[in-house]
This record gives C-alpha cells, structure tokens and sequence, in this order.
C-alpha cells in the first residue's frame, strides 16, 4: 500500500501504521444551528452508543478576571455546577445526577469557560432540564461558595510543590509581566476579595446565549429533535455579545532576560521563552513544523542534543503557544543542578540554529508527517471532533479551517520554515528562568545575562 489512507471517523488504525503512512483523514463536517435566542450549535450525531455529549463553550477566561479579583472565573466557574441553579439545591442536582448515571462539570481555562454534560440518550431531557438551569440560572450558593474559596486557597498554597509546574508559571509570569493578564495569578487577597455579588456580575455579564457556542455529539434523536429540546430550554434566556473587558497590549522589553529562583530541589528546571505568533498569523504552520523539528518528540532536536547525546535531560521539549495578542513559544529541561547552565546553553544553541540555514528537506518531511499522522488521534469519538468545529469557530477561524488544517501543514516548505525560525526562534530576546540551586551549578546563570532573582510565594 503506498498511497494515503483515507480515514473517516471513528475507524481504528492499527498499531504502527500511522508512523508508515501519510493519512488524508477527512472529518465529517456535522451541522451548524443557531437557536432563536442566538445561541449557536454545532451537531454530529452517532448511534453507535446510547449517549450523549454536549459541551458549551462561553466567551470568558481567566484573563477576563478584573485586576482586584484575580480568580473570580474561577470561583464563578466551580460553582456554576456546584452552587445549586433554577431552584434547585446543590445537593437536589447531585442527587438528580447520580441517580441517572449522568455527569455535569464545569471548568475555566486561560480564554474559555466549559459546561459539560454526559448522559444516556433515553435521560437527556431530564438531565437537559439541569444543564440548562446551570447554564442559564446559577445560585451560588453561600456555603458552597466558601467551599471553593478554600478549595482555591488550598491550591495556591500548593501551587509550588509540583517544580517543573511552578516553572513554566513563573517563566511566563516574568515575561509577560505579573501585572498583565497573560502573566497574572490568583492571590490571597484578590480570591478572599471575590463576592456573590461579583460571581452573579461575572455571570450575567458573560453567560448570555450569544456568547455560547455548543457542540453536541452522540445518539440524541435526530437533529431537529435534539434543536427543538435546545429551543424549549433556552428560548427564554436572552442577550447578545457583552462588551468583553479590554486587555492590555503586550509589550516586551528587548534583550536578553534571565530570573533565577532559588529552591533546593535533586533537579533544576530550565525554561526558555520567546515571543511568537498571535492567533491568525498565516505563519503558525510553519512555526508548527520547525517546532516540531526543535522539540515536538523524542526525535527532535532538543531530545536528540540535550537528552540523547549528552545526557542532560529525561524529560525536554518545546511548543508554541498562540494569543489574541502576542502569543510564546516555550522550552522546558529538567536536569541535574550541575548540569543547569550546560543544557541551557545547549537549548539556546539549538534554537538560534533553526534560522541559521535552510533544513534538510527530510528532516522537514517527518515533521511535516509527524503532525499529519497525528491528526486524527485529536479525534477519538465524534464529539472530541465537533467540539473542535465550535472551539474552531470560538476562536475566530474560517469555516473550513479544520478541513484544510493538514494541507496546510503540508504546504510549509524549507524555506518557510528557515523563515519563520529567522522570524521568531532567534534568542536575542529571550527569557531564560532558572529554578534550582545555584550553588550547585556548573556555571554563573549570569553568563547569559544580567541575573533578576525571584522570590518564592
């Protein structure tokens, strides 16, 4: 067999033949609704299983939060499904749920607030009518409230026992700047400022039916069955796009940058920033490849240097990061304290090779096949796929972004690819963050530039 495999979904490949073959997987395209309220839905129906899936995806992130209340999304978010909705108590819509063997959960990211919901297909009008009181009519419960107040303190004084975690946080954090809303992070004060005033605001100002996309997957009836009961739920939740709060403009001092926090720990951690692309930069796709050539796998660059030829490093990779305004790419190393400043130099050298001179043309085919062949393991059941139409939609791209995503992966050349590294993975400018003891290093972090030392909080 040598030409591409056509995959539709759902079809198991068998094992190792993702790694021989180029796949021209083509993703069913489900139907797109929008609700007489505004609220828009994207559908993929199967039978193959006796449920159903929905997710909504609303306009509000953590970078939303107001500057005094640092964790109000996620207090709001946690309590959407926890805090009691449309009359019912929390423990009312616990007790509904697990009695039907279903599940509702809420979750907040950096740029997006998720209600999720799962449940049999012959259920899903009894556990609708709960999902659609917590989506539109929260209560937020007083006792609940402070129980994830303090679920939140408790994990913020957690927040430095997991190193390579605490790393990234504070890498991005200095380079963005702790003030900005890329590089803020809950604190004591601004989670304890957080009021159900302030929770019922961040809810009527957001979670309006035109600041919802949904997607929904599985054996719920036909399509037109499953907008009717969408229509008799929400047809009385009401409101368009809010005003969304403005974030600051990125600005990014010039020149090298490096922070140093002191922790004596068996392993030092070593992050390289650098600023990258905002979402919608036709250049994403080749940064996608020469990421994947500097640090996507254990065939990368990075892995095949630092972890493979030296030693330095189990675990060491990189990825690119997109925002609304001035996205990163970043690379992590985890290696011993006394071999902190080698592999960081090491990490510095490989990424200013990138641009140094155009690839290999194979080294840029298995990258650009690495990625393509992994294209359908995004999507192991129809609704991880029509989740990914409406977070496409969510974040602004074109109708048939998702269906050209592999050509245009597949269209980065070479030349693209030197380009964009000239572009962006240059390290004149970058943020280096060390989170070790310096006494035991193999060298000064200040070899790489003036040294800012950090507190730990």
């Amino acid at each position: 067999m040598t030409g591409p495999l056509d995959i539709a979904a759902g079809f198991a490949v068998p094992a190792g033949l993702a790694d021989t073959l180029p796949m021209a997987f083509k993703p069913p395209k489900g139907t797109r609704a929008v609700l007489s309220n505004g609220m828009v839905v994207h559908m993929l129906r199967d039978a193959t299983l006796p449920v159903a899936h929905l997710t909504a995806f609303i306009r509000a992130g953590k970078i939303h939060d107001p500057a005094g209340r640092i964790g109000l999304g996620d207090m709001a978010a946690g309590l959407l499904r926890d805090g009691g909705a449309g009359g019912l108590a929390p423990e009312e819509i616990d007790r509904e749920l697990e009695f039907l063997g279903a599940s509702v959960e809420s979750s907040i990211g950096i740029e997006e607030t998720r209600l999720n919901l799962t449940a049999l297909s012959k259920d899903l009008d009894k556990v609708l009518d709960v999902y659609a009181a917590i989506l539109s009519a929260p209560s937020f419960s007083p006792e609940k409230t402070e129980i994830r107040r303090a679920e939140l303190l408790e994990l913020m004084r957690r927040r430095n026992d997991d190193t390579s975690r605490q790393a990234v946080r504070e890498a991005l954090r200095a380079f963005y700047g702790a003030g900005h809303p890329y590089g803020w992070r809950p604190e004591e004060a601004t989670v304890n400022a957080v009021t159900e005033r302030d929770m019922r605001t961040w809810h009527s100002d957001f979670c309006r039916p035109g600041n919802v996309i949904l997607a929904a997957a599985g054996d719920f009836g036909t399509e037109e069955q499953l907008l009717a009961k969408l229509e008799a739920r929400f047809s009385g939740w009401k409101g368009g796009q809010p005003s969304m709060p403005r974030i600051p403009p990125v600005s990014l001092p010039r020149g090298r940058r490096v922070f140093l926090l002191r922790k004596d720990i068996p392993q030092a951690s070593v992050v390289l920033v650098l600023g990258a692309l905002k979402r919608h930069d036709p250049r994403e796709f080749p940064l996608m490849v020469a990421n994947e050539m500097l640090g996507g796998g254990l065939s990368s660059r990075l892995a095949a240097e630092i972890r493979s030829r030296n030693g330095l490093a189990y675990s060491v990779y990189s990825y690119p990061v997109k925002k609304p305004d001035h996205g990163y790419l970043l690379a992590y190393c985890g290696t011993k304290p006394e071999t902190a400043c080698r592999a960081a130099g090491e990490m510095l050298r490989q990424f200013d090779l990138m641009g140094g001179s155009e690839p290999p043309a194979e080294e840029v085919k298995r990258a650009k096949d690495a990625i393509a062949n992994s294209f359908i393991f995004r999507f192991p059941t129809p609704f991880d796929l029509i989740s990914e139409r409406a977070a496409f939609e969510y974040y602004g791209y074109r109708e048939n972004a998702l269906d050209e995503y592999v050509e245009r992966i597949n269209g980065a050349g070479p030349a693209d690819v030197r380009r964009v590294s000239q572009e962006v993975l240059g390290t004149a400018d970058a943020l280096l963050l060390f989170v070790g003891d310096p006494d035991k290093f193999d060298a000064r972090p200040d070899k790489f530039g003036p040294v800012t030392e950090l507190e730990e909080e």
